[in-house]
């Protein structure tokens, strides 16, 4: 596994298909030795970690040790504190979900089709665009001939986005 932008724990585990608990105390030890730091350590849920310089210079000399191609990452400049919140199942589903202008009835509808087992409700999802909206990563958008405002992502709702899609991309 690469890590090719910084990840939750959860993230980690998924990825690794290692449980939870375990991966957990794993981010833990390599946060103690140096190899990985917490981008948002007041978050008390979806915290972010990410390489420190040494943890760079080990996964260099393991890719040149293992004679494998190692990429260069640069950290994109966003709020990685507002990145971890978004990280949560229900907003993080519902920023992965609006990729056109959309009212939280076709939100919930696109969710349903996409993960049958996710529990959220049209209220659920009210909620979480107020809260995007709020964080400016969505804005109102009213069509033509149609009542009720429509929702899409701003520019720092897009780069959200596809940080959260990368993120569950395996390399």
């Amino acid at each position: 596994m690469t890590i090719a932008q910084p990840l939750t724990g959860k993230q980690i585990g998924k990825r690794t298909s290692i449980p939870a608990d375990t991966c957990s105390y794993i981010v833990a030890k390599l946060v103690a030795r140096g190899l990985l730091t917490c981008l948002n350590p007041g978050a008390r849920n979806s915290r972010l970690y990410w390489l420190t310089d040494f943890g760079i210079q080990c996964r260099k000399r393991l890719h040149q040790d293992l004679a494998l191609v190692c990429e260069e990452y640069d950290l994109p400049n966003v709020d990685w504190s507002l990145y971890g919140w978004l990280c949560f199942s229900h907003r993080s589903i519902v920023m992965k979900t609006l990729a056109s202008p959309m009212q939280p009835s076709e939100i919930r509808r696109m969710i349903r089709k996409k993960k049958a087992g996710m529990k959220i409700s049209a209220n659920n999802i009210r909620d979480v665009i107020k809260l995007l909206l709020e964080n400016g990563i969505v804005r109102k958008v009213f069509l033509r001939k149609k009542v009720h405002p429509r929702y899409e992502l701003t520019d720092s709702g897009h780069r959200f986005r596809e940080l959260l899609i990368r993120s569950e991309t395996t390399f």
